[in-house]
C-alpha cells in the first residue's frame, strides 16, 4: 500500500508543479493539490495507526508480565511463613 501511495503521491506533485507542460489550465493544478493533500493525509493517518498498535501491543505485554509478577509472589512464602 506504500508503494500505491508514493506512486500517486508523485502523480499528484507532477500535476501541481508540472501541469505548465501539459496543459495550462488551472483545473490540473487544482487536481494535483488535491492528490498530494490526499495522500499526505493517508501517510499521516497510517503512520498513527502503526503508532497506536505498537502503544496497544506494548499495553497488552505490560499487562502479561504483571500477572505473572503476581503469581510469582504468590507461590513464594511469604516472611512470616518462614519463621
Amino acid at each position: 500500500m506504500i508503494l500505491w501511495i508514493f506512486i500517486i503521491l508523485a502523480l499528484g506533485i507532477f500535476l501541481l508543479f508540472g501541469s505548465e507542460a501539459i496543459i495550462k489550465n488551472d483545473w490540473i493544478r487544482q487536481i494535483g493539490m488535491a492528490i498530494t493533500l490526499i495522500c499526505i493525509g493517508i501517510s499521516c493517518r497510517m503512520i498513527a495507526l502503526r503508532r497506536r498498535g505498537g502503544k496497544e501491543r506494548l499495553l497488552e505485554k505490560i499487562k502479561e508480565l504483571e500477572s505473572k509478577l503476581e503469581s510469582l509472589k504468590s507461590s513464594q512464602p511469604s516472611e512470616d511463613e518462614e519463621e
